[in-house]
């Protein structure tokens, strides 16, 4: 006697998905930071870092842990590929523990390790910021990274 088989379904979000609405997790990653994530020039501590799909490339948001001047939380727009390679130079950074960089035709991003933790400079469209993360966070960082690319890519064909 053979049994039927499983159906297992994967709820998407509509096609006609406005951009008012919130993200859903299939367009949305989140990443808890530690006490030790602190952006520049805004001088804010980060509490979380919220990774979406847009423009067909992955935005990178902050949740301040405190905004009273109402900074924008947008800190970073990489295309796909360039993503790619931030998350590759973050990984090479972590396990050679020394500086790395990753620049592209559009992107100018220098990692430096440092005791307590990385510095991330950003150089985009004539602006920099600067990101400090602690140890405990990089890693799960470099991860996030890389499982945006992978959710936020074009699915490849068999």
């Amino acid at each position: 006697m053979t049994s039927a088989p499983t159906i297992i379904s994967v709820r998407r979000p509509p096609a006609t998905q406005s951009s008012a609405q919130p993200a859903t997790p299939e367009t949305e990653l989140t990443l808890d930071l530690d006490e030790r994530a602190v952006f520049y020039p805004a001088g804010k501590g980060i509490t979380r870092l919220v990774l979406s799909s847009e423009q067909g490339g992955v935005a990178f948001d902050a949740v301040f842990a405190f905004n009273d001047t109402h900074a924008a939380p947008r800190i970073l727009w990489l295309s796909l590929e360039d993503a790619r390679v931030f998350g590759r130079a973050l990984v090479d950074s972590v396990y050679q523990a020394r500086a790395q960089n990753a620049i592209t035709a559009t992107m100018r991003i220098g990692i430096t390790v440092h005791t307590n933790g990385f510095h991330i400079d950003i150089m985009d469209a004539g602006r920099q910021s600067e990101l400090f993360i602690g140890l405990p966070s990089i890693w799960r960082l470099a991860l996030l990274v890389l499982r945006a690319v992978d959710r936020f890519s074009p699915i490849e064909a068999h």
